[in-house]
């Protein structure tokens, strides 16, 4: 099958015939889904005519290993990396993952089961996502991807797949007409923020709900399953905390009113830190002057400000929201470690690490990445891109201030 277009509803059919027909091989997806969604790309992998694994958003097939860590990582994170660094030494064959898989099995790092349920709702959660909309598919026959599970060396049971879709399309359908679906796009008003008491709501809203992300796109961000994160949604919108739309709020009126609760928010943070700060020189006179300097790069103004509150006691901390400005940041200042969101704006995280690495005076830079991608591929790249460490959000500021500390040494 060469690569062909797919109306929605269209990919199940496309699916089952190459299960029907026991193919083997690597079935390649993109969403084409209206221009303001993010689209969308993952891999779907079948081995004689049963699916056995799929990933979001890769550029290309995992290797044995990296399925085996991303599988120790989730299920047994204290183990894994011994029990890789054992088993690969006594695998026959070195890219078979089934081989890898039952050496682990066998060191009780994980059960067949719990490694085929892990897969299994992992591939739920991909169809879902792509079964309804209209895409691209492109079809690669091929019999290199050896995964299979338990001891008769089966595939994914299709049947049980299309049961939990099934199971949360029925609870989708239960959030209707509060939300339509995941694809329902969310926003937040100054007048519904002022109601809000809780904080940590009111600080996820102000960051999330600004009327152009799905909860598809906000979910992602978390790392959660977008119907978890549904549920919180529809108890804040029968709260009157936030409206739910089906298209990107573009209003003048909507988008002041969300630029304006921002900058009020900001606008306190700062009055806030300027009082701590004036009451610290009291104490320590000219103690900020030669603190080692930290830039963190992030748009959004409610992790700069937890990244800023986390490191001020120890470190100058210097904020930029776009890479342009973080530029011009690195050649003015002395930095010595560099905070890098993933994702920015005006330019992807990894190129952004990567230019900087071409640069002479900052091929040493300690550079973290920040986000809330946590997937083993993502963490690759990063790797690959010049990063120096990865640090998954939601963090915690104790967490922050080591991973700093590892990186620059206190007189």
């Amino acid at each position: 099958m060469s690569s062909q277009k797919y109306e929605p509803g269209k990919l199940n059919s496309i699916l089952e015939s190459l299960l029907e027909k026991k193919k083997s091989g690597i079935l390649s997806l993109k969403t084409q889904v209206d221009r303001w969604h993010n689209q969308r790309s993952c891999i779907l992998i079948v081995r004689n005519g049963a699916l056995v694994y799929g990933d979001l958003n890769v550029s290309k097939i995992p290797s044995n290993q990296e399925i085996c860590q991303m599988l120790g990582e989730k299920l047994k994170p204290n183990l894994i990396n011994a029990a890789l660094s054992v088993a690969i030494d006594k695998v026959t064959n070195s890219n078979s993952i089934t081989e890898l898989m039952e050496l682990l099995t066998r060191m009780r790092v994980f059960t067949w089961q719990e490694a085929e349920t892990f897969i299994a709702n992992q591939v739920v959660l991909i169809l879902e996502q792509f079964l309804p909309n209209p895409g691209q598919v492109k079809w690669q026959p091929s019999n290199d991807f050896d995964l299979s599970y338990g001891e008769d060396r089966h595939g994914l049971d299709w049947l049980y797949i299309k049961q939990q879709i099934n199971l949360r399309q029925q609870k989708w359908a239960k959030y209707a007409p509060t939300i339509p679906s995941m694809d329902a796009i969310p926003f937040v008003s100054s007048e519904q923020l002022a109601k809000i008491g809780d904080r940590n709501v009111k600080q996820h809203l102000m960051g999330s709900a600004d009327g152009k992300n799905t909860l598809l796109d906000i979910a992602d961000k978390m790392g959660k399953d977008p119907l978890k994160v549904a549920k919180s949604y529809v108890t804040w919108a029968e709260n009157g905390w936030i409206n739910i739309g089906t298209t990107p709020q573009a209003t003048d009126n909507q988008i002041v009113d969300h630029a304006k609760a921002k900058i009020q928010s900001i606008q306190n943070e700062i009055r806030s830190q300027d009082n701590s700060t004036a009451k610290g020189r009291a104490i320590h006179p000219g103690s900020g002057e030669n603190l080692p300097i930290v830039l963190s790069v992030d748009d959004s103004a409610i992790i700069q400000i937890s990244i800023k509150r986390a490191l001020e006691q120890e470190y100058k901390v210097l904020l930029a929201s776009k890479a342009e400005e973080a530029l011009k940041m690195l050649h003015q200042n002395k930095v010595e470690l560099l905070l890098l969101d993933l994702t920015m704006p005006d330019v992807d995280g990894l190129e952004f690490c990567k230019t900087i690495r071409k640069i002479d005076k900052f091929r040493e830079l300690p550079i973290v990445m920040v986000t809330a991608r946590d997937g083993l591929v993502n963490k690759m790249k990063g790797h690959i891109a010049g990063s120096s460490r990865y640090l998954t959000k939601p963090f915690q500021p104790e967490q922050l201030r080591q991973v700093v500390g590892e990186y620059i040494k206190k007189p």
